[in-house]
This record gives structure tokens, C-alpha cells and sequence, in this order.
């Protein structure tokens, strides 16, 4: 054997090891993090965060128009019900929710009931967010300056659509893009 040959060897013996003990320490902090993202999901043993649920009373809260304006969202306004949809701009479920949605409501809702859209977008961080979205949806779009309204924060995920009834009490809660029994259930809200 050559002393070329063997240092060779003797390099490369270096670079397993290097190499073996790089990817031990990767290992150790993937399992690390693998322990943190668990007890995150499992919310470290304690109880599941709270979320918005029937018999919940949801109360006026305050939103900003596609023009700046502030306003409240109130309840007992003359309608029977209100149907709250939760979404963000820049969120692929809500994204996908958008035209079932929009086929939902292509008939529009009976009497009394008033349709209203939450985008969660941070107007602080986007002035004109509930602005780009308007016409995209069928029922008036508003947005919300920190800190989030009451409601948002019982909200696990988006999109979400709720159904209010003439005092704020939530009597329906869906999370996620609607399937086929919740669109069902939401024409059914609806009078449609």
C-alpha cells in the first residue's frame, strides 16, 4: 500500500466520522424538536384551547369597512340571524371555501337573515385587505385592528363559517372547507 493510498484512506476514515457525528447531532435535534412540536399539539397536557361553540354568545364587536371606516357589528338589528364567515385572503382552505361558498349563495338567504365576512388579514399590516376581496365575495367583507375582535379569538382554524341568532348566540360553528353535510346544513340556515 502507498502512502498516497493511505492517506487517502485515512482522509476519508476523517470525513465518516465528521459526517457520522454531524448526523448524530441532527438526530438529536429533530427528536428534540419532534418532542416540542408533540407537547405543542397536545397543548403540553393542559386543556384544549378554548373554541367557539353552540349556546356561545357572541357580542358586538368592532370592524373596519373597505374604506376605513370603523363600525360594530351588532345583533338583534331586525334580523333573525346572522352567518359569520371567518376567512383570510392569503389562506389555500379559504381559497378553496370561496366558491362553494359562492354557490351556496347563489340563491340569496330568506328574509331576516344577514350574511357578513370576517377577514382575518391584520388590517394594521394591510389597510386595504378587506378592499381586494369584496367583490369576490358575495356579502359585505370587513376587517378588525388589533387587538381581534372577542370571536376570533375561539376560532381554532379558518375557514369557519357560524350562525348567530338575533341576540349573538352562536347556534352552529363549521371549521375548515365545507363539505357536502355542512353546505347542506348551511342552505338549510339559510332558507335556501
Amino acid at each position: 500500500m502507498s502512502t498516497a493510498e493511505s492517506g487517502r484512506r485515512d482522509g476519508f476514515s476523517i470525513f465518516l466520522v465528521i459526517a457520522c457525528v454531524a448526523l448524530s447531532g441532527l438526530v438529536v435535534a429533530l427528536a428534540i424538536q419532534n418532542r416540542s412540536l408533540k407537547q405543542r399539539l397536545s397543548h403540553a397536557g393542559g386543556p384544549p384551547p378554548p373554541q367557539l361553540a353552540e349556546g356561545d354568545v357572541v357580542t358586538p364587536f368592532p370592524v373596519v369597512t373597505d374604506t376605513g371606516e370603523s363600525k360594530t357589528i351588532g345583533f338583534g338589528e331586525g334580523e333573525t340571524k346572522t352567518v359569520l364567515f371567518v376567512f383570510s385572503s392569503t389562506c389555500p382552505a379559504c381559497k378553496q371555501a370561496v366558491p362553494i361558498w359562492r354557490t351556496l349563495l347563489e340563491k340569496p338567504p330568506a328574509n331576516g337573515i344577514r350574511l357578513v365576512g370576517l377577514q382575518t388579514d391584520k388590517l394594521d399590516n394591510n389597510p386595504a385587505a378587506p378592499a381586494e376581496v369584496t367583490a369576490v365575495y358575495p356579502f359585505p367583507v370587513y376587517g378588525y385592528r388589533r387587538p381581534s375582535p372577542d370571536p376570533l379569538a375561539k376560532v381554532p382554524f379558518i375557514p369557519c363559517a357560524v350562525v348567530l341568532d338575533a341576540k349573538g348566540v352562536v347556534q352552529h360553528a363549521w371549521f375548515g372547507v365545507p363539505a357536502e353535510d355542512v353546505v347542506a346544513d348551511l342552505k338549510h340556515e339559510l332558507g335556501s
